[in-house]
């Protein structure tokens, strides 16, 4: 067994199945990620406009995880969250709450990204709809593009929303552990940091390890709000 307390708020460079084999049953309180979809959206060029951001094309997004890691997954957390839950069904046991992000809100744009995202969760409540305006690299929150280095990564104030409406209707206690199997960018880590909630991470992708690791650093120089009492 691995030491839970020596993963807390960091990224580990690792392969999340071989650190989840080593940890024991429900030890995290919510696995709150985003696993590859299978999409092939792991490179190239992601943009609203007309100047491109390139982004080296890699092979992690070739197909959705082997079922062993879903398996896994559901063995050491008591509750998850899914972004893209619809493309993990066959793993998945039905669920009535679904979050919607809503990635258009009032705007009518004319393009082929996708108006919204599904995210499974494993709590029980009604359907909910999350908006933060996400075209390309067109968002609600320009600081999010200080950050931006991953093809799929996903907004840190649409992350910190979904945790506090968890915290906020107390499906999630101050002081629960929050677990990011596939952290790319470290966007749950921040998310986790800001709310002062302890969390584990892993990636297994050197680039993004470091620019993630990078990223977290200056997000823990800065002060988080503590609203829980956690430590």
């Amino acid at each position: 067994m691995i030491n839970l307390e020596e993963l807390k708020n960091k990224i580990t460079f690792a392969d999340c199945f071989d650190i989840m084999q080593q940890l024991p049953d429900k030890c995290i309180d919510l696995v709150f990620t985003d696993p590859p979809y299978g999409k092939r959206c792991d490179g190239g060029s992601y943009v609203f406009g007309k100047t491109p951001k390139t982004l080296d094309k890699k092979k992690w997004d070739e197909k959705i995880p082997d079922k062993k890691v879903f398996d896994e997954i559901f063995r050491v957390s008591k509750n998850q969250i899914f972004f893209g839950g619809n493309y993990f069904t066959q793993y998945l046991p039905p669920t009535n709450a679904w979050i919607v992000w809503d990635k258009v809100g009032e705007f009518n744009f004319k393009n082929d990204f996708s108006q919204c995202e599904l995210l499974w969760t494993s709590y029980s409540f009604a359907m909910q709809k999350i908006t933060f305006l996400q075209q390309g690299f067109i968002n609600s929150d320009p600081l999010e593009n200080k950050y931006r280095f991953h093809p799929t990564q996903k907004p840190l104030k649409f992350a910190e929303t979904v945790l506090l409406r968890l915290l906020q209707t107390k499906r999630l206690e101050g002081g629960a552990i929050i677990a990011d199997f596939y952290s790319g960018s470290g966007t749950i880590a921040a998310a986790c940091h800001n709310l002062a909630l302890p969390f584990i991470a892993t990636e297994n992708d050197p680039d993004y390890y470091n620019k993630s690791t990078e990223r977290l650093a200056e997000v823990q120089s800065q002060t988080k709000l503590n609203l829980w009492g956690c430590k």
